[in-house]
């Protein structure tokens, strides 16, 4: 697999001319057009990515065993007893993997989250009516009580003296509010969003390979080839039935992105509500263990044999020919643009003269007014 024309290797898949003509080389009809496509002599390129192996993990697991165990069964090949249950076993896993997912994700809603979420209205509150000596609105009464200053910061109402009105622990509870840190808090959760997009980003490849690219036929029997020419060896999932599409989007697909999605949204909301920032850290990293589990469950739970047939199942791949192009290089790149753009959206920002509340509900209307006030207690209490 070479780089045709340039000399250079293709380590991810087989580069090849995308033209049949060349600036100044061959004549044919289209060679004008061409030479407007190929600016300064240089030949157009295009790679054709080779076949994609599938995630070593649940989800990997359960995609193998039902296509390839089904072709199996097509075919008339091996013990229908072995192969019925190995689909059993692997949708067992697969189940108990979202199962699991699920019950954490409410249990850390539940008892994490909305703890957080419940201390934190509290010490923003408390610290609304103090700076604003009593001059308020309430904006909630229920769970908790949340008020928010008349004319914010650079109202009449706020006076910055009043913060030593505050106990030691009220001024520490109004200063490790997250938001108090916007551009810190703002790269936190840059980074957690940037775990999610990965997870999305690869469940997006996922149903391009396995769904969109591949072709539909009547029967499982034509489903798999032969990929490297040895008999019981690799094989490529070419073709797949319109039932078998279905099972793969509503069983593995779906599910996979609507967890992320989910723990996405609870993660940003969890940390927003931190009160502490060692421990927003700590909570950003210990989020990524409910993704996590696909793997250790898949690890610690799953036969060798299972594993050698998943190591040998390929899909096709995202995009099967790509011409060499701008988009082609920096075009992922997307990917941390709308990380960028959700944090932004969820935190909301302050600039401009102006401040702008986001999607975020953990502290709704905030006045962006406790930055500025703990400047002083910050330099203090982080001073080495």
């Amino acid at each position: 697999k070479i780089f045709k024309g340039a000399g250079a290797p293709c380590a991810q898949g087989t580069m090849r001319d995308s033209r049949t003509a060349k600036i100044g080389g061959r004549n044919d009809s289209d060679s004008e057009s061409e030479s407007n496509d190929n600016d300064g002599g240089y030949e157009a390129m295009e790679c054709e990515w080779p076949n994609v192996g599938l995630d070593e993990d649940i989800f990997g697991l359960s995609i193998c065993s039902l296509t390839r165990d089904f072709w199996l069964l097509s075919v008339k090949k091996g013990d229908p007893v072995n192969r019925y249950s190995r689909v059993l076993t692997s949708f067992t896993l697969l189940f108990g993997c979202l199962a699991i997912q699920i019950f954490l994700l409410s249990q850390v809603k539940r008892f994490v989250s909305a703890k957080a979420v419940h201390d934190v209205r509290i010490a923003y509150d408390r610290f609304e009516h103090v700076m604003y000596d009593g001059h308020t609105t309430v904006f909630a009464e229920t769970p908790t009580l949340e008020r928010r200053g008349i004319g914010g910061e650079l109202g009449q109402f706020f006076n910055k003296t009043r913060f030593h009105d505050l106990t030691d622990e009220e001024q520490a509870s109004a200063c490790r509010i997250p938001l108090s840190q916007p551009l810190f808090f703002w790269v936190v959760l840059f980074v957690w969003s940037l775990v999610c997009m990965r997870e999305i980003r690869v469940t997006k490849e996922l149903f391009q390979g396995l769904i969109t690219n591949t072709q539909t036929c009547d029967s499982m029997q034509n489903a798999l080839e032969d990929e490297d020419g040895i008999e019981g060896g690799a094989f490529v999932i070419a073709r797949l039935t319109v039932g078998m599409k279905i099972a793969l989007t509503f069983l593995v697909i779906l599910p996979r992105f609507g967890i992320t999605a989910y723990l996405l949204w609870l993660g940003c909301r969890w940390l927003l509500a931190t009160n502490n920032f060692a421990d927003l850290i700590l909570n950003s990293v210990a989020l990524e263990f409910i993704l996590c589990l696909k793997d250790v469950l898949y690890l610690a739970m799953v036969p060798r044999r299972s594993q050698l047939d998943l190591a040998d199942t390929t899909i096709k791949p995202p995009t099967p020919k790509e011409p060499e192009s701008l988009a082609a290089f920096t075009g992922t790149v997307v990917w941390g643009l709308l990380a960028a753009a959700w944090v932004t959206c969820y935190m909301g920002f302050k600039g401009f003269g102006m401040h702008v509340n986001g999607m975020q509900q953990v502290l709704r209307e905030y006045q962006w007014d406790v930055h500025n006030v703990c400047t002083q207690w910050v330099l203090e209490r982080y001073a080495v």
